[in-house]
């Protein structure tokens, strides 16, 4: 008879020596950050799809400023919202209930611009400094839009988030000088 501590040793040879359902261990061991990774990729990609939806909505709708064709027209900020929104919509289904922030304001100089503060105060968007004034002909105009991006997958939230709830705040500027309509 073997003692104890000779056959667990021996038990131990054989299972470092054998090879059945060693795949099976190898792929539990790489699955969760396979997945992880996975998951990540996903989250960052559908991250820069909203992005790039957001800068495609504030670019057409300021052209519409920019030419003078909201202000002719008598394009309200209701109206300016909804546009960005139809707009962002194109590529995904983003809800802009609640989630969306517009701020179309005129200004004297560029230099001027560069005064205004974040409206992200402790993690929650601040829009009581928010309006619309399209500026008339030649006027310098900035279109800030904001969009809460939910991120969706809650492991990333600590990551991704940059307001409170693990939400992500997606920003679009786009700055210009008002053409020369009539």
């Amino acid at each position: 008879m073997s003692s104890p501590i000779a056959r667990f040793r021996t038990a131990l040879r054989r299972f470092g020596r054998a090879r059945r359902g060693s795949a099976a261990v190898e792929f539990s061991i790489v699955a969760l950050p396979f997945f992880f990774l996975i998951l990540g990729l996903a989250e960052i990609g559908l991250l820069g799809l909203a992005q790039s939806s957001l800068n495609f909505a504030v670019a057409e709708t300021g052209r519409e400023i920019r030419t003078g064709q909201a202000q002719m027209s008598g394009v309200t900020a209701q109206q300016i919202e909804s546009r960005i929104c139809t707009r962002l919509n194109r590529f995904m289904n983003m809800n802009c209930v609640g989630t969306l922030f517009v701020d179309v304001d005129r200004f004297n100089s560029f230099v001027e611009i560069d005064s205004q503060n974040s409206p992200i105060v402790n993690g929650e968007i601040d829009t009581s400094g928010f309006g619309y004034n399209p500026g008339a002909a030649s006027d310098i105009v900035v279109v800030r839009v904001f969009y809460r991006w939910s991120v969706v997958t809650p492991m990333f939230q600590a990551v991704l988030g940059n307001v409170s709830g693990g939400d992500r705040m997606l920003i679009s500027t786009m700055m210009f000088r008002n053409e020369p309509f009539q």
